[in-house]
Order: C-alpha cells, then structure tokens, then sequence
C-alpha cells in the first residue's frame, strides 16, 4: 500500500518537490513503514497551487508528517492551505524572495500587531498563528524521532520556530474569540424573531416561482401547438384575491434577434433570418421575459418577483465579476449595501453563484444549452425587461427551499444535509399500531434521517427525526430530478461523487444524493447561494444596523438559540438534538439575545413584586423514581405521535410531556383540534389559578397560552402555504396570427 502511494506521489510531485522528502522516514513515502499516506486531496492541492513558491518544500514536508501522526484529512488540508495562503500574502508584504529571508521573530509579531495586511481579521491572523506553531511543534518532534545524521538532513526543511518572547501578549486569544462569539451571536439575534416567518416565506416565495414556470410551460406548449410566432405575449394574476398582472414575452434567438436588429451586427441579423449556426432549429431555443407587474388594487407598488433586480444588474452566477472595472466596482458595492461582502480578503463577492452550469444562471457550453449563456447575456442588454432563466431559478429554488426547511425543522449541520439521498439506509419510514383507543385506528407513519454526524469516527449512522412537512420537500427534489434527468420509471436517481472539495469527502462514496444537479453533488457554498436566492431580500439586521447574511451554520444557531430560550428546552437535549458532546459548545450556540434578557428582566422583576408561598419540595423515593422512569420508557420513543403533531426526539422526553410549543415536534395542521383543546382548557385554569392565588401556576398557564398561540400561527402559515402552492395561473394569452 504505502509503495503504491509512494509511486502515486512521485508521479505528481517528483521533479517539483525533492524526492528525499516524498520518501521521508516515518512517513507515507517511507517504504519499509506503514505510515498513513497523504491523502490524494492535499497532493493535488500541493501540485496545484504550491508547488514552485519558496515554502512549497517546507509545506509538503509539514503535510506528510502531520498525516503520519494520523491528524485528520480536514486538519492537514487546512493547515496546507492556511500556511501557503498566508505566506504567499506576507511574501509580497514584506518583499521576500526565499525562505531563508522569512525571519519569524520578526515578521510574524508585525502581522499579529496588524502593522502589515491590515485588512485581515484578528481572526485569520490568530489561525495562522496557531496552524504555524502547531505545524513547528509537529516537525520538529518528529526530527527528534530520527538519527542524527537524518535528523540534519532534514532540517532545512522544517519551519523555524518562533520565539515566544516576541509574540507574548501581542495578540489575545480569548479577546478573539469572544469578538468572533459576540458577532455571531448578534447575527442569531438578528434572525431568531423571524425564524418561524423564514420557513413560510421560503415557502411562498417556491410557490410563486412554480406557478410562474407552469405559466410558461402553458404559454408556450400554446404557441408551439397553434404554431404562434414569437414573440408571444402572455400574462396572468397573482394574489388570493388577485392584486397584481404579471406580463411576459416569450421569445427565440432568431425574433429576438430580428426585433432589435439595429443592436446586432448585420452578420447576426442575416444569419438569424436563414436559420443558421447558432440560429439553427437545434440551438434557436426560447427563453422568457419579464415585461412589467401591475398593480390591480391599492397604492401600493407592485410586488413582481424578488428576484428581477438580481438579474437586471447581473448578480447572478459569476456576474459581479464580469464587465468593465466600472460594473464590476458597481456591483460590489451593490452588493456590500445588502451585506454580502464578506470573505477573504481582496476578493471579489459573488453570494449568488452556483459554481454549476443550469442552477442559478444560463447553461452555458454544453450542446443542449448551446452556449446560451453568452447570448443571454448580450440580450439582457437590449431586452426591454428581465430575462429569466426559469429552470435555472426554479431548480435553485427548490433545492433552497429543501435546505432551509430542513435546517429550521432540525438544527443539521450543512455537511450532515449534504449527505441526504434517496436510499433505503438514509430515509427510513417506520409504520406503528394506532394507539389503543384512539378514534383513528390506521397506522401511524414516522420517517427517520439516518446521517453520520460531525467528529463520529466509525460508520455508526445517527437517527434525525423529520416531519412530513420535510418528507414531502424530499419527494418534490426527488421528482424535481427525475424530470431534469428524463429518467423513466422505477430508475434510481444518478449516483454520484461527494463533493471532492468538501473536508469530509473521503468519508463517503458515490450515492444517489438528493443534493445534485447535472450528475454532479451540489457544494456547501451552491447550497447557501440557492439558500440565499430564495430568501433574498428579507432584511435581518443586527443591533448595530449591519445587515446579516443567512448563512447555514447561522440557522443551526438560530435553531438552538430558539430551542433553549423560546421553547425553554433544556441544555443537554438540544445537545443530544445537535449531536454535540460538549455542553459548553450548545451553551454559547443558544446563549440568549439582548432583547429576549430585556424581557425576562422585566418578568422577573413583574414575578418579584408578588408575594409567592411555595411549599416544601417532596422527595421521591429510589423506588418512586425507578416507576416513572420505567412509565417513561413505556410512553416514550422516537416519533411517537402527541398533541398537535409528531415528536421527532430520539430520547427520553425531559420536557414532562409538554408537548406544545416544544420544538421537537413537527406540527401537523390535521391535529389543530388538539392544540386548541389545549388552549381552551388553558384559560379555564388560568382563571382558576388566578382567582385562586396560584401565581406560578397561573403564569404557567400564560406561558401554555402563548405557545398555543404560536404553534397555530404556524399551522396558519402551513395551511396557507400549501394552499398557495395549489393555486393555478390562469393565463391570459394574446392573440396573433398563425404562420
């Protein structure tokens, strides 16, 4: 095994890196060891982008010793990339050549002191800093590990270390990260008043592109049927009862071309007029455009879409960086207004590029699309109103749509969603007995997402309880596929490689994921940039007015942050929910917002200026506690249905059954009876208790009432928005002659 690598590096790197490092031993390269190898991902970043700068020897030297110490793929890749990004900015900062010119005591404290690239943040100075001590520390062990005689020959590969004096108090680490916890924090204080609104607009804003393609396919399965020329005009109504007209074009190269022929060059004309090239039957494809939204009652502006200005100004894809130096200072400043200029430093936004050819932009060089791309961009310029890519967007939107559900619904990391596919070990649909009694006696149903979570070294899948809401979105991509890639019937969708440029990729094989498009597994960064379409231009902003990006890590800790000061579900559960070991981490994701400990100041003082008579607490016996834990154990289990839904916890219930307004409950609009049953019976004990004296029952009761209240708001926006999805555009075609 370790020969066959070490053939494999040499066949990648031999004449770019000396061979006395590809065979170093006591690493992967040394033939008479058994090393663990460097993995294939890190080789051919080396080659790729490292080789032929001054510290590409000094890096790969660090790679192969790091991995032979066995520190995981994702660490070593970070620290190579981290070391070679860094050093390739120093380098020109400080106008060095060769690595013997690189003088740590000197050059590394004038960094961390921001005196050079000061652009950088506290927090990227801070992770250079400890991935380049962490690599000396690692170097230099392993060279007290050889003789002599290697130990000096390898030496002059090894990274000088830093003397401490230098950097002592220079920078503060826990200054850092409590800046970078504060900042994350206010953006989780941003999004948590509109996390319940976040999921139903997704929701709204998927229905509407829908009935917006389904208008399209009608007009144009019209024209092409009665052999209507283009372009053709259409419209339709929008809104329940309707308020806005929403007016079209659908066109082809050849009429687009011929109407704003003085805007081509007379080649281009002639050959749209003959059919040819480009214009040929197989490339003339259609395309549509948004002409104008009317607004049929009130004063307010019309509404149309809310993505008309993403494309007009060419946000989408790798627009921002298109164009001349002026458009593209336009666009990123555009950009930067709405809050989308984070990212390294010196380059340039693009929040909205899919980094895949159909999703999110024009298809662009394949056959089928026929370089639409590059057309569709010149004819953006001359088009009276929009252009819309219409599969492009609706393919983003649903993908986005499935993203944002899902993370709101679960607490899932980006890489547990990406591990989504349709097979029989992910998706588990379990079938129970109706309770006994129960009016209902069909089976009940219950669906499982089994995933391999963040930092589980085995193979050992873990149970994440979903509701069907989440259930019917995966068969909806699911069909979304098949329809993108013709399949027939009782085919299984394209199995396909985990994302190579992922951290985790070597721990999965090619499957039929859910998360794909054009056989190729859709990216972290694809997902968030359809995330972030679909919810462009819900404002969320923190307290200091700096508009925050919807990010899915973010939503994990608007999940757990809502779990625990919301819903007051207890620590160690969220834990277990979000699969994480350490409670302090689940600690600083749910700490809670400014504005909520503003209110629980106020109630606590409220609570306080009334006097309370509590009294003793009884002590249960071992005996006592043995029976309800084993009542427990007999009422509990994963998917178990309760009042207003279906619980997805996979443990013991620590919420004493208090099921509404618990956010492990997926809420079912079909149990609304029992919800307001509940609330009913809410206000009768909250009269009791309260012409009774009962303080701390009677707030108990105001808090049941309040929870009652939010799970049938969001039933409401459930209810509304599957029959918003139902609703057809009924068209209204203009007439034209026939060819």
């Amino acid at each position: 095994m370790a020969e066959q690598t070490t053939s494999f590096m040499w066949q990648r790197l031999e004449g770019k890196i000396p061979s006395t490092i590809l065979r170093a031993p006591k690493t992967g390269g040394d033939l008479e060891g058994r090393w663990p190898l460097v993995h294939e991902r890190i080789t051919k970043y080396l080659e790729r982008h490292v080789v032929g700068e001054p510290w590409a020897d000094y890096v790969t030297l660090a790679a192969t010793v790091m991995t032979a110490r066995r520190r995981d793929v994702r660490t070593v890749e970070l620290t190579v990339q981290t070391l070679h990004l860094r050093f390739r900015a120093l380098f020109q900062a400080f106008e060095l050549k060769r690595m013997d010119e690189w003088q740590p005591d000197l050059h590394m404290p004038a960094y961390l002191k921001a005196e050079v690239l000061p652009e950088d943040s506290s927090y990227l100075r801070l992770s250079f800093w400890k991935k380049y001590v962490n690599t000396v520390r690692h170097v230099w062990n392993w060279l007290d590990t050889l003789p002599e005689e290697e130990k000096q020959a390898y030496q002059r590969f090894a990274l000088p270390p830093v003397n401490s004096a230098y950097v002592e108090g220079v920078i503060n680490p826990e200054e850092v990260d409590h800046q970078r916890k504060q900042t994350r924090k206010d953006e989780t204080e941003a999004v948590v008043p509109q996390f319940s609104a976040l999921r139903a607009e997704a929701h709204f804003r998927y229905n509407k592109l829908s009935r917006l393609r389904k208008a399209y396919q009608t007009a144009l399965q019209h024209c092409l049927s009665e052999h209507i020329p283009f372009p053709h005009a259409f419209s339709y109504q929008e809104g329940e009862p309707a308020q806005e007209r929403l007016s079209f074009r659908i066109w082809d190269r050849r009429s687009f071309v011929l109407a704003h022929a003085e805007s081509y060059a007379p080649r281009s004309v002639r050959e749209a007029k003959r059919g040819m090239y480009q214009f040929a039957d197989d490339r003339n494809g259609t395309f549509l455009e948004f002409v104008k939204a009317e607004r049929l009652v009130g004063e307010a502006p019309p509404e149309g879409f809310w993505f008309t200005e993403l494309l007009s100004l060419r946000l989408l894809g790798h627009g921002p960086r298109s164009g001349e130096k002026e458009e593209i200072a336009a666009r990123q400043a555009w950009l930067q207004n709405w809050g989308y200029g984070e990212g390294k430093p010196g380059e340039l936004a693009v929040p909205f590029d899919a980094h895949a050819s159909g999703l999110l932009s024009w298809s662009d060089g394949s056959r089928k699309g026929g370089g639409i791309g590059l057309f569709m961009s010149e004819a953006q310029q001359r088009a009276e109103g929009v252009l819309v890519p219409v599969e492009a967007l609706y393919a983003a939107a649903m993908f986005g749509l499935l993203a944002i559900d899902t993370l709101t619904s679960t607490g899932l990391r980006i890489n547990e969603l990406m591990q989504l596919r349709l097979s029989r070990d992910c998706i588990v649909q379990l079938e129970e007995d109706a309770p006994v009694g129960a009016k209902d006696q069909s089976p009940r149903i219950r669906y499982l997402f089994r995933l391999l979570p963040k930092g589980e070294r085995t193979d050992t899948l873990y149970n994440y309880g979903v509701g069907k809401e989440t259930i019917r979105l995966v068969e909806k991509v699911g069909k979304m596929l098949f329809e993108h890639y013709g399949s027939r019937s009782g085919e299984a969708l394209p199995r396909v490689a985990f994302d190579p440029l992922h951290g985790r990729s070597h721990r999965f094989s090619a499957e039929p994921y859910l998360f794909q498009y054009n056989r190729k597994h859709l990216s972290d960064e694809t997902i968030s940039a359809c995330m972030r379409f679909l919810i462009h231009g819900m404002v969320f902003e923190s307290r200091s007015g700096k508009p925050v990006v919807l990010k899915p890590h973010l939503l994990r800790h608007a999940f757990a942050t809502y779990a625990v000061q919301v819903e007051q579900m207890p620590l160690d559960l969220v834990a277990e929910w979000l699969k994480q070991k350490n409670l302090e981490v689940t600690k600083y994701y749910s700490e809670m917002p400014a504005y909520m400990q503003a209110e629980e100041r106020d109630a606590f003082l409220s609570r306080m200026a009334t006097h309370i008579n509590v009294r003793e607490a009884i002590i249960r016996s071992p005996e006592e506690i043995r029976k309800q834990a084993e009542e427990a154990r007999r009422r509990t289990g994963t998917l178990a249905p309760v009042a207003g839904g279906d619980c997805t916890l996979h443990a013991f219930c620590p919420n004493q059954y208090s099921c509404i307004g618990c956010p492990a409950k997926a809420p079912d609009p079909e149990k609304r009876s029992q919800v307001m049953e509940k609330q009913r019976w809410a206000k009768e004990q909250l009269q009791y208790y309260t012409e009774e004296g009962l303080v701390l029952e009677a707030e108990r009761m105001k808090r049941l009432l309040r929870d009652c209240e939010i799970e049938l708001k969001e039933m409401d926006l459930m209810v509304a928005y599957r029959k918003d999805e139902q609703r057809v555009p009924i068209i209204k075609i203009e007439a034209r002659k026939r060819r």
